[in-house]
């Protein structure tokens, strides 16, 4: 039969490896090693201690689940419909909503000083240094 590592054959039964080496070293299943050195379980020795390979969830058999006709489905049925078409027609809004420009504010006048502190930019005057040094000169100048 087909012989699976220790972390393969403990997954394929839903066991924690651990509890799988611990099985092996108390001698309750025995185990041998593969050519690369790893421990492996023969699938035989798993069924004679474990029992058959549990149902593979991997490939679930498929079952038909038919939904209950009963008043109270049908009312939640029908509760879904109108949510889902809510919200069909609130992307419908928000999607009208983003092609709108952004609205405008208006600007309130700048003073002079405002002014003279944004004649340079802040990639010449990283620090504002050189505005406030020129606000603080154009000031001087005005009271003379």
């Amino acid at each position: 039969m087909a012989e699976l590592t220790v972390g393969r054959m403990a997954k394929l039964y839903g066991l924690h490896r651990s509890s799988l080496y611990e099985a092996v070293d108390k001698g309750r299943v025995s185990a041998g090693q593969n050519a690369k050195g790893q421990k492996v379980i023969d699938l035989s020795e798993m069924i004679r201690v474990y029992g058959p390979v549990p149902n593979d969830t991997r490939h679930p058999t498929p079952q038909k689940q038919t939904p209950p006709d009963t008043p109270d489905s049908s009312a939640l049925l029908d509760e879904l419909r109108a949510l889902r078409a809510e919200i069909a027609s609130l992307r419908d809004e928000v999607h009208q909503l983003r092609r709108l420009p952004p609205p405008s504010t208006p600007e309130a006048p700048k003073t002079d000083a405002q002014t003279t502190i944004d004649t340079t930019s802040a990639d010449d005057d990283p620090h504002g240094l050189r505005s406030l040094a020129r606000a603080m000169f154009d000031a001087a100048q005005r009271e003379k």
